[in-house]
């Protein structure tokens, strides 16, 4: 059983079949997506922490490595690394991208997966609540292609980033 598994628990056998298939073993994503940031600052933002550019299709190549104590994503959007692990801790599935963790809870609503975000770090230290991002992050399936989204606000200028699309889960 892997970290992703083991945190979902009995809630994952409600999500449909293809998020599932996304989430065992060594697996790789690929198709079209938009990429879109917020405001000038939004911008100068993502580009310090190294957040994709925007584009309206951009190719996304994703490899999911899922583990016993780990998940790991390398994501591609058109020639730009993004990689970021996932480990359990305690009862949250946390994420580490570089100096940023998000400590999340997911949860299955008529089969999508929903990521929901309980607390951020920055360099080891937690962003306080006022000052902490927002996160709207789901996978679904929609007639038999996975379908993701994700979006991230921070107080005062607004969206950050905000990338979405439909992918074809490839077998390997």
């Amino acid at each position: 059983m892997n970290a992703f598994v083991k945190h979902l628990g009995q809630k994952y056998s409600d999500l449909a079949e293809l998020v599932k298939q996304a989430h065992i073993g060594h697996i790789r994503l690929e198709g079209d997506v938009y990429v879109r940031h917020g405001n000038a600052l939004a911008k100068l933002f993502a580009r310090v922490l190294k957040l994709p550019p925007a584009g309206e299709s951009l190719r996304l190549v994703v490899n999911g490595y899922h583990e016993v104590d780990q998940m790991r994503w390398q994501r591609e959007f058109d020639g730009h690394r993004m990689q970021s692990c996932f480990r359990l801790k305690g009862e949250y599935l946390v994420e580490n991208m570089g100096p940023v963790k998000l400590w999340m809870k997911l949860g299955v609503d008529q089969g999508a997966l929903e990521y929901h975000l309980s607390k951020a770090s920055l360099w080891g230290i937690t962003i306080p609540r006022i000052f902490a991002p927002s996160l709207n992050a789901y996978e679904k399936e929609v007639d038999h292609h996975y379908v993701f989204g994700v979006r991230i606000d921070l107080p005062i200028l607004g969206k950050l980033i905000e990338y979405s699309g439909q992918l074809q889960l490839i077998a390997l």
